[in-house]
């Protein structure tokens, strides 16, 4: 049982947390890139329309997109034939979920091989 002192304290630690967070800025910019990693094993499963949208890094990244109203898409792959090919093929697939295909870029030199990254942010944030 809190006693009535411990009760006080509470309430005020608790008041001067709240007042604390209302004074220090958001860690977190509006405008932050994210970075959601699919991997090969998860994009070597049978493609289709109902599947897509369920691979978690690809929502994640559309559910990002449409909450900036200037954000960007980049596609970071391996720069070799397949990793363009495949990165290509997730740009067609976000375009069928609703991308405008101009807001989707592919970026190729990715220095791991068995993954795309999806990065989402402003197009000031993604051009640094």
């Amino acid at each position: 049982m809190i006693t009535k002192p411990e009760r006080n304290l509470l309430r005020s630690v608790i008041g001067s947390l709240l007042m604390l967070a209302l004074l220090i800025p958001p860690l977190v910019d509006a405008n932050t890139v994210r970075i959601y990693n699919l991997t090969a094993d998860d994009w070597a499963r049978p493609r289709s329309g109902a599947m897509i949208p369920q691979l978690e890094p690809v929502r994640l990244a559309v559910a990002y997109w449409e909450t900036g109203s200037d954000a960007l898409i980049l596609l970071s792959h391996p720069g070799e034939d397949s990793g363009e090919l495949w990165a290509s093929e997730l740009k067609d697939w976000l375009i069928s979920l609703g991308v405008p295909a101009d807001y989707i870029r592919l970026s190729p030199g990715l220095q791991v091989e068995d993954e795309i990254q999806i990065m989402v942010g402003s197009r000031q944030d993604l051009a640094r």
